[in-house]
This record gives C-alpha cells, sequence and structure tokens, in this order.
C-alpha cells in the first residue's frame, strides 16, 4: 500500500480510522455492506418461515444498513460529523509541523494530548506512535491493520 492510501487509513495521531465503525471507507462499513447484501431476503424467508424469529432479523438488517453507512471521512478530512474527539488539535499540529504523525515530531510524546483523551486512548495513542517511530508507517500498519479498533475497552 503507498503512503497516501496509508495517510487515509491511519489518522495522524495513529488511531486506525481504517477500523473505526464511522469511517466510511473503512473495514467495518465495507464489511457490513458485503453482509448486508448477502442477507437480501433473509427477513422476507424468516417472516414466512418463521414469524418469531423474524424480527431479530429485521432489527439486525437494519443496524448492518446503519454501520454500511459510515459518517466520517476520515480524521485527516475536516468533515468528521461529531465522530472524532472533542477538541482535537492533532491534525491542525501536525500540519503545522509538516509531519504525518505525532511520532515523527521532535516533541513527542507532548502533555497536550493528555487533555483531549481518556487514559485508554492516550496510552493507544502513545504506543501506536511509537511503533510508528521504531518501524515506520509500513511496520505499523502490517501490525495494527487488523486489531478491533476498540478492543482497548474490552482490556
Amino acid at each position: 500500500m503507498n503512503k497516501k492510501e496509508l495517510l487515509e487509513k491511519i489518522a495522524p495521531c495513529s488511531l486506525m480510522c481504517h477500523t473505526c465503525s464511522a469511517y466510511e471507507h473503512g473495514v467495518i462499513s465495507k464489511t457490513a455492506k458485503e453482509l448486508s447484501k448477502y442477507m437480501e431476503g433473509i427477513y422476507e424467508f424468516y417472516e414466512k418461515h418463521s414469524p418469531k424469529e423474524s424480527e431479530h432479523f429485521k432489527i439486525f438488517q437494519e443496524e448492518l444498513v446503519k454501520y454500511s453507512e459510515g459518517k466520517c471521512s476520515g480524521c485527516r478530512n475536516r468533515e468528521h460529523h461529531g465522530c472524532s474527539i472533542k477538541d482535537c488539535f492533532i491534525l491542525d499540529c501536525t500540519k503545522e509541523r509538516k509531519i504525518d504523525y505525532c511520532g515523527e515530531c521532535a516533541e513527542f510524546p507532548c502533555n497536550k494530548t493528555q487533555k483531549i483523551f481518556e487514559e485508554e486512548v492516550y496510552l493507544q495513542w502513545l504506543e501506536g506512535n511509537q511503533e510508528i517511530k521504531n518501524w515506520g508507517i509500513e511496520g505499523f500498519w502490517e501490525k495494527n491493520c487488523e486489531k478491533p479498533h476498540y478492543k482497548i475497552y474490552k482490556e
């Protein structure tokens, strides 16, 4: 994958737009679209053959449609539609410093991010940018492109 494609899939903070449920070009949106395509007609099938089960499929299909319509165009685009971290300054900061990621900054890690991130996200930011410093963006992508975006909340 070329650098331009990676920049679209990885936010300047190192969080993965690619695996975010709000990202319109992400894996969740694409997978929901694909699954929704294969489930076409399943509600009607169950409505006819097992009416008690049909409502579950209707709800599931409605959720798939919702996830397939990601509302965010990515953290490198100012059109977040309210899904980004409140008061996030990182895109402006990286542009001002002419870098792609916080981990490329001479001042990394700075203390300003602790004010906008909750602890789990701050630690993810710190680790992600350290990995970018150590392995480069391609190495970071290879390690993290299939890692669930929200797994930090489960740990």
